[in-house]
């Protein structure tokens, strides 16, 4: 290792940041000395996230491989491949690459986003890695828990991305992606770039404000900042509350539910309507909007015996009568209609 090298190692481990994401790791169940596949984007986050995992590799604390995904989407593309291969380089870090072949069109954004967490996926098993770190941020975590908001999510929903789940691909059996810098904000970590010298591609998508996510991030969350400095972070640490509630609660409901996977209405009447939204949520899925779901968690705690029907999506229904409620599959399903949740 070239005195130069050393220097920076030692840098990114001593940097305030660096502890945070050592936290991160704990909070994410990543055990001292595993080998962890960082998703290099060739960005300010995620060249942040690698610069510090580099530095905690060298007490031991993670074993990192970078790993960068090429959509094929954008001709500039292959400079953002360099510079994640060039920041790999500088920290001394193995670096491992795939270029997709994506049509645009319809969908692409969530055709991106799956074939990016199974090329990831892929990688991670050829690298004997079992987590995949991501560098989502206390931003993008405020960003996701505002449309939740406006989707009109359950506390699930406005507890934003876990500290750590399971790739979300078919593919991604045994490999996990773990979150640890969901307590720093994006601009901490641009100042990480900064401090310890290393340089970044910007991602020209992230200044467009004409998606549901861009409208948010380049326009409302910057106005909550601007009336309320760090709103971000204190949003972000209110989702890791709301996943706590959301636990608990469909814990209880979960307790509530018969053995036929109906609920009694004998139980839910009288009781809050936030309960009985999460008892219909268990039921449903997302086979049905918000409305549907409230409207149904209003029937479900009034006192009426009248039943009462609710249309979901694939033939589906969401049944509020006397006795229950339960989700009842189209004619000819025999999958059964309360034991299935939907």
């Amino acid at each position: 290792m070239t005195e130069e090298r050393a220097e920076l190692l030692l840098r990114c481990g001593r940097h305030p940041l660096a502890a945070e994401v050592a936290r991160g790791l704990h909070r994410g169940r990543v055990g001292p000395g595993c080998r962890v596949m960082v998703a290099a984007s060739g960005g300010a986050d995620s060249t942040a996230l690698l610069a510090f995992c580099a530095g905690l590799a060298e007490r031991g604390t993670v074993v990192p491989v970078a790993a960068h995904v090429d959509h094929g989407l954008r001709p500039e593309s292959p400079l953002d491949a360099e510079a994640a291969r060039s920041a790999s380089a500088s920290l001394g870090v193995p670096f491992v690459a795939r270029v997709l072949q994506l049509a645009p069109g319809a969908g692409v954004a969530a055709r991106a986003r799956e074939a990016r967490y199974a090329a990831l996926t892929a990688m991670a098993r050829e690298s004997a890695a079992a987590i995949v770190l991501t560098a989502h941020h206390a931003d993008d975590q405020a960003e996701t828990v505002l449309l939740a908001l406006a989707r009109g999510a359950g506390l699930d929903g406005i507890g934003g991305m876990p500290a750590r789940r399971p790739m979300p691909c078919a593919q991604g059996e045994g490999v996990d992606v773990v979150r640890p810098c969901l307590r720093i904000a994006r601009a901490d970590l641009r100042q990480a770039c900064v401090d310890l010298g290393l340089a970044w591609r910007e991602d020209p998508g992230n200044d467009r404000v004409d998606t549901p996510r861009g409208a948010v991030r380049g326009i409302a969350l910057p106005a909550v900042e601007r009336s309320w400095p760090g709103a971000a972070r204190r949003i972000a640490r209110g989702a890791e509350l709301a996943r706590l509630g959301a636990a608990l609660l469909e814990s209880h409901v979960a307790a509530m539910r018969q053995a036929d996977g109906s609920f009694a209405r004998q139980s839910l009447r009288g009781a809050p309507e936030a309960l009985a939204a999460t008892a219909v949520r268990s039921l449903v899925g997302d086979r049905a909007d918000d409305a549907v779901v409230w409207q149904a968690a209003e029937a479900a705690v009034d006192g009426s015996t009248e039943p009462r029907r609710f249309a979901l999506q694939d033939g589906w229904s969401l049944v509020v009568d006397a006795h229950a409620l339960r989700a009842e599959a189209p004619q000819g399903d025999d999958s059964g209609s309360c034991r299935q949740r939907v």
